[in-house]
């Protein structure tokens, strides 16, 4: 199954998604296809007063500094063209897309901080010179979209991911993987593709933590990618805490990504603020009211002033330690496969997603046969690697949508999403067949193994708890291994 199609299961139909407007559409439709003439722009806003009103606001405040105030929306996008001013019409139209009071989701709080990101964006474009600084801006917009759209899909599955980040001080797209396989700049690449955008916009938010693992030989795409990384920390710094943490990430990416001879972060962090405190309040979000940024630029220097270069790239390798440290938290050590507490909220999460889409799921243990009597005979060296090799084939063998684990000992734990019963007891038993045809090679020997499996539903019509569920798979196992062992077993209520 493709990234794509793993994604499409993962979240909620696209239609159970708040809609955009219908000028936000049109918009798009400028964006996808910029040729028709400008007053085609002008027209498109004039069909919403309260949004043009809006954008005349913005067109007249600091962000663009003009000279003379302008009074209507053809002169607008004639002074400054349609770029500028269709970004800034989709900005109003994303914010208000999505119900502030809806949830526990501070949405005022991440609508600043993306449009943070988003003018300090377009600021680091027109600083080196860029002509697509109106796209950075769009950019640092909609970097995060796919947090909005995860929290949508999954609000209870992602309150795991927010305590995560709260509690451990992991990023969010670490805890978004281990809880639901994908994170959010694949998630909103995925959207961005969905709404009909070329690459120059999906490539960049899909690796704008990671923007050297950006999969395309297009220097622009992946330029833009570094930008948004770049701005996503200076926003990190201006909002959040750990300022010289943050504002040594900062200089250590300026060297790496060989713009620290053309971004002076004092002019920077100046033009940032006389452009964003005046846009925050016409978007309804909070100014940063007596908050000095070039003061506590000049702050956090003097605190990491005896902080080298080697010093800032110890701390990035610290902060990868701790992800790859909450990775193996939820990773079977052997088989690499989830283990027992990540697959607990596996479970969790597939009973939830159950009960809300109303369709069926699959749960099933599977124990390998007499296994005691292949460590006997062929050591436990030979052992592990069996169960490592038996691992690597029940991934090939099953979707990359499904959840995997290892039990414990030789006992693996099957959920295959949204898969009728009929149909998952004959892929378990299939899979099942092929194992016991398998051999496996460990110095010179073939070992083979067989397994027995028990198969129980997870159902939308009073679905059981996870430990009900997990009881009726054990007890279909049993009744596997009780007639003669090497069969698949479905749970049945006597």
């Amino acid at each position: 199954m493709s990234a794509v199609e793993n994604i499409s299961e993962t979240l909620c139909p696209l239609e159970e998604l708040p809609a955009l407007p219908s000028v936000a559409l049109k918009i798009l439709e400028k964006i996808r296809d910029p040729e028709p003439p400008l007053r085609q722009l002008a027209e498109i806003l004039a069909a919403d007063p309260p949004l043009s009103a809006k954008v005349l606001n913005v067109v007249n405040s600091s962000f663009f500094g003009l000279p003379r105030k302008i009074t209507n929306l053809p002169h607008a996008v004639n002074l400054l063209g349609e770029d500028s001013l269709k970004y800034i019409a989709l900005s109003f139209s994303l914010i208000n897309l999505f119900d502030r009071n809806k949830h526990k989701f501070d949405y005022k709080l991440f609508w600043k901080s993306s449009l943070t990101c988003a003018v300090v964006s377009r600021i680091i474009a027109k600083e080196l010179g860029r002509t697509d600084f109106e796209d950075m801006y769009f950019l640092g917009l909609i970097h995060n979209i796919g947090i909005l759209v995860l929290f949508q899909s999954h609000p209870g599955q992602y309150s795991l991911v927010l305590d995560r980040v709260g509690r451990e001080k992991m990023e969010f797209y670490t805890a978004e993987n281990e809880i639901f396989g994908c994170n959010h700049m694949q998630v909103g690449a995925f959207l961005i593709d969905q709404w009909g955008l070329s690459e120059a916009f999906s490539l960049p938010v899909s690796c704008h933590h990671h923007p050297d693992r950006i999969e395309t030989e297009n220097k622009r795409d992946r330029t833009r990618a570094r930008i948004l990384c770049l701005a996503l920390e200076i926003s990190r710094f201006m909002n959040e805490e750990d300022k010289v943490f943050r504002l040594a990430l900062i200089e250590d990416l300026l060297k790496e990504y060989g713009m620290a001879g053309q971004i002076e972060l004092e002019p920077v962090f100046e033009k940032v603020s006389g452009q964003l405190e005046p846009l925050l309040p016409l978007f309804e979000l909070e100014a940063n009211e007596d908050i000095d940024f070039l003061k506590l630029l000049e702050e956090s220097k003097k605190e990491m002033f005896n902080l080298s270069f080697q010093m800032s790239r110890q701390i990035k390798d610290q902060q990868q330690s701790i992800e790859a440290l909450s990775l193996m938290a939820s990773q079977d050590e052997l088989t690499n496969l989830r283990n027992y507490r990540s697959f607990q909220e596996a479970l969790e999460m597939e009973i939830a997603s159950v009960q809300r889409y109303k369709h069926f799921s699959i749960l099933a243990l599977a124990d390998l046969d007499a296994f005691k009597a292949v460590n006997d005979e062929h050591g436990h060296v030979a052992g592990d690697h069996v169960l490592q090799a038996v691992a690597g084939f029940f991934t090939e063998n099953i979707r990359s949508s499904d959840v995997l684990a290892r039990y414990g000992g030789e006992e693996f734990v099957f959920i295959l999403k949204s898969t009728a019963i009929e149909d998952g007891f004959r892929i378990l038993d299939r899979l099942r067949e092929k194992l016991a045809d398998l051999a496996i090679e460990y110095q010179g020997e073939k070992i083979s193994v067989t397994m027995s499996v028990g198969v129980t539903s997870i159902g939308p019509e009073n679905t059981l708890p996870k430990h009900e569920l997990l009881k009726q798979a054990d007890s279909a196992m049993y009744l596997a291994k009780k007639a003669g062992r090497n069969r698949t077993v479905l749970f049945k209520l006597d």
